[in-house]
């Protein structure tokens, strides 16, 4: 065996690890959804073409679109958006939807759900930085109460 060959086995295997941890989560996060009343969601199939972001969900009447993203732990940089899902988020949200982006942090524990129109500007601006998690909207009922601009 080359030790090469070992060290790359490990680390495809802690990619797949992850992405079945944020697989898990998005699923979680698909079925909370639809069990609120007045509410559906649905998941996206994960496909070589791409998808316009994880989750189409209709709650109480607003359409959303969540992009599901999970970190080990800090903030989440704006590199982090890959750019078709930064388009796919603000036509979503032209088009009169509520864009989200859903954010689980492993330590210290969170699950936040951060308005795109809060960091649109500033990410579409080609800033170099993070979206802090603490004081986003930690239900996305409180995303409807932050602000409305949309409406």
């Amino acid at each position: 065996m080359i030790p090469a060959n070992r060290r790359r086995r490990a680390k495809d295997e802690r990619q797949r690890a992850r992405a079945r941890s944020g697989d898990a989560w998005e699923a979680a996060l698909c079925d909370e959804l639809n069990a609120l009343e007045n509410a559906w969601a649905r998941r996206w199939p994960k496909a070589w073409a791409g998808q316009p972001f994880d989750i189409s969900a209709e709650i109480a009447g607003h359409a959303f679109a969540i992009e599901c993203k999970s970190i080990a732990r800090g903030n989440l940089p704006f590199s982090a958006l890959r750019p078709n899902e930064i388009e796919n988020l603000s036509r979503f949200e032209d088009a009169g939807g509520v864009a989200v982006i859903a954010i689980r942090r492993q330590q210290p524990p969170a699950r936040v759900f951060v308005p795109w129109w809060t960091v649109r500007e500033v990410i579409l601006a080609g800033d170099r930085g993070s979206i802090p998690l603490s004081g986003q909207p930690e239900s996305l009922a409180a995303v409807l109460e932050v602000g409305q601009p949309w409406l």
